[in-house]
């Protein structure tokens, strides 16, 4: 399989020679003595055309990478509670109920620098390479495709600083326009209130100019061959556009509401994201030469190293989907104890009463339940804990709990069995069995001897995500999705700062449908196998990617009803609440930043922190940046510095206290 992006330049290719991987074409584009005007000329293609497919593929713009993507898993689940560290939540690694600080653990580097890094040089280089060239160019000059790619350019060029300011707040930023450093300008440190406002207000003014915008058939084929993203269709771009403002008029909400309702003013009637496959992103698959993917460089190698943290949320399945366990009672030793002995997904899934995402981003347990694990501390003194009861139900009923005579239990797939000795004196005494046997299997799940650290195996005794659509290459990476937009409208009708194209129930249970539709493609249609390059990794379990791809397509709309009855009743906190959870539901592993963002942001409306934070982990109110900044811009960090603190609140937040998680 040849990359599209191979296509996409292949008048340069056939120019400058092969340049299959990604180092290759960062030369290609990056060095301006390599790639000259005269050589695209030569070529019939343009310079600038050349930079704007370069930066559609930057590493983690508008695409995966193995390295963010790994240290966003690690330590944004530690903070968000996107997948559980069961060893984290339980004593049963031996870890104690004591604070830990995510900001200096293995790793914190790779997760606070990152987007700073990029956008001070990834995000960054071709934008300006490309300013360089249309600003020397005489206006008479400028072809149509120059003055397109330079604007869509911008687009990408804000996209990046939304992120970094999200982050970090103040950043080294460049007026659009600028050719910035390669014109000797030094670069401004600005943040959110400074920023967000002339981003707004560009994106705006680029809408307006690809609605006159027409393309004649040549020009047209051009941009086909160069946009790697939305394949030249400019309605897409504009949608693209209107949804960036929307997401951005909503973080700006608690500081600017005036600003909020003039941005989704503005947006009524305009294009946005709406349809399930609506997303702003490229696949690792159209870049990355499939061989590298799963081993170097694609966002699967994160997966298949973080497995620890790919246990399914309690929060997800049972709160927010409504896949509630079956919980019996039994009597042992004088004492009334829980367990759960199944879930109500089959009859659920079928009558609309379950989330059908349960089916297509979950996969059961070794008992067939989908069961998750809390982020709260468990340390066993409560026997009818969440986790206890999903323990119990792996012996509470088996022989060896009433037969002197049993004393080994076997459970799990065939070929795949796991068996539990008794110690002496639970061999000799039924009384003691309940104590021995739960606290063998709580520290047999707590410490991984289930799955052995692999995400995929038929060993897991709590749910994991699915494999399926984790281990899909050809998934773009959803920087901004269609779903997103229906819950930024949806809380915007909720919180009064005006309604676009719906009421805040029709956005919510609108974005319910796409997120199922979108989930069950993604996990059907992956086309990937062991004996497939890129492939499932060798340690997976061929039942596991067999089974975990659903039997049927649930009825999205029958179930996004229920839920949307649901939300009539609640307050308006409970709605925003529960648009918040969708959002971090639909991205999951994906797309941290995002509900990161809004989970700082609702704090302030909601009282409270919406995410579902460890609670042995301190809350995280911003990145901090790089310390080199001190020795190589002492000037700037005098500035910045006083603002290099994981404690203190961004300014879109709207608050000057941290949120202090339980053991802070």
């Amino acid at each position: 399989m040849k990359n599209i992006i191979s296509k996409s330049i292949l008048a340069l290719l056939v120019l400058l020679g092969s340049f299959g991987c990604q180092d290759k074409l960062e030369e290609l584009y990056q060095d301006p003595d390599g790639f000259s005007k005269a050589q695209a000329d030569k070529a019939g293609v343009s310079v600038i055309a050349g930079y704007f497919t370069s930066q559609c593929t930057r590493g983690f713009l508008l695409r995966g990478e193995y390295g963010a993507s790994y240290h966003q898993m690690r330590s944004g689940s530690r903070i968000m509670g996107t997948g559980v560290q069961i060893y984290y939540t339980t004593n049963a690694y031996g870890f104690s109920y004591s604070l830990v600080d995510v900001e200096s653990d293995w790793g914190s580097n790779g997760f606070n620098r990152t987007v700073f890094n990029k956008i001070n040089s990834d995000w960054i280089k071709q934008v300006l390479w490309a300013q360089k060239e249309f600003n020397k160019t005489p206006e008479e000059e400028r072809t149509t495709m120059d003055v397109l790619f330079m604007r869509l350019l911008h687009v990408l060029k804000a996209v990046g600083y939304q992120r970094a300011i999200d982050l970090y707040d103040e950043v080294p930023y460049f007026e659009t326009g600028s050719a910035g450093a390669l014109e000797g300008d030094k670069a401004n440190y600005i943040g959110q209130e400074e920023i967000y406002p002339k981003i707004i207000e560009e994106m705006k003014e680029i809408d307006d100019y690809l609605a006159g915008l027409e393309l004649t058939d040549s020009e047209q084929a051009i941009f086909t061959q160069q946009d790697v993203i939305f394949q030249g269709d400019i309605m897409q771009w504009r949608k693209y556009v209107n949804s960036l403002r929307v997401r951005w008029a909503l973080t700006v909400s608690e500081m600017e509401p005036g600003m909020t309702q003039t941005v989704l003013s503005e947006t009524s009637g305009k294009p946005l994201f709406d349809m399930y496959d609506d997303v702003a992103g490229l696949a690792d698959i159209a870049i990355v030469e499939p061989y590298r993917l799963q081993v170097e460089l694609g966002i699967t190698r994160a997966f298949r190293e973080r497995a620890d943290e790919c246990r399914a949320p309690k929060l997800f399945l049972h709160d927010v989907m409504h896949c509630v366990p079956e919980e019996k009672s039994v009597e042992v030793n004088g004492e009334m104890l829980y367990y759960f002995d199944g879930d109500n997904s089959e009859e659920g899934l079928m009558n609309g009463t379950v989330d059908p995402r349960v089916a297509y981003l979950f996969s059961k347990d070794v008992m067939g339940r989908y069961v998750g694990a809390e982020t709260g501390w468990d340390d066993n003194t409560d026997p009818n804990s969440y986790f206890n009861k999903a323990m119990r139900g792996y012996y509470i009923n088996d022989p060896i709990m009433t037969d002197i005579n049993v004393t080994s239990i076997t459970f799990g797939a065939q070929g795949n069995e796991q068996t539990i000795n008794l110690n002496d004196e639970a061999s000799a005494d039924l009384s003691k069995r309940e104590e021995f046997l739960l606290n063998a299997f709580r520290t047999r799940c707590g410490q991984y001897l289930d799955n052995n650290w692999v995400i995929g195996t038929d060993r897991n005794m709590i749910s994991e995500y699915n494999v399926r659509p984790q281990y899909n290459f050809d998934i773009r990476y959803p920087t901004l999705h269609s779903v997103e937009t229906e819950l930024n409208l949806a809380e915007a009708a909720v919180r009064g700062f005006g309604t676009v194209n719906g009421t805040a129930r029709e956005h919510y249970k609108r974005a319910i449908e796409m997120s199922c539709e979108y989930w069950y493609h993604i996990n059907v249609d992956n086309k990937y196998s062991k004996q497939t390059t890129p492939s499932f990794p060798s340690n997976m379990d061929d039942s596991r990617i067999d089974r975990d791809r659903p039997t049927m397509m649930y009825d999205a709309s029958t179930y996004a009803e229920f839920e949307a009855q649901r939300f009539d009743g609640l307050s308006d906190q409970e709605k925003v609440e529960a648009i918040f959870y969708q959002l971090q539901l639909h991205y999951n592993f994906f797309n941290f930043e995002t509900p990161y963002t809004a989970a700082r942001r609702l704090i302030k409306y909601l009282g409270d922190n919406p995410g579902s934070p460890f609670e042995l982990f301190k809350w995280k109110e911003r990145m901090t940046y790089n310390p080199s900044i001190q020795a190589s811009d002492p000037e700037n960090w005098a500035k910045i510095s006083q603002h290099n603190d994981p404690d203190l609140p961004i300014w879109f937040t709207g608050r000057t206290e941290k949120w202090k998680n339980v053991l802070e």
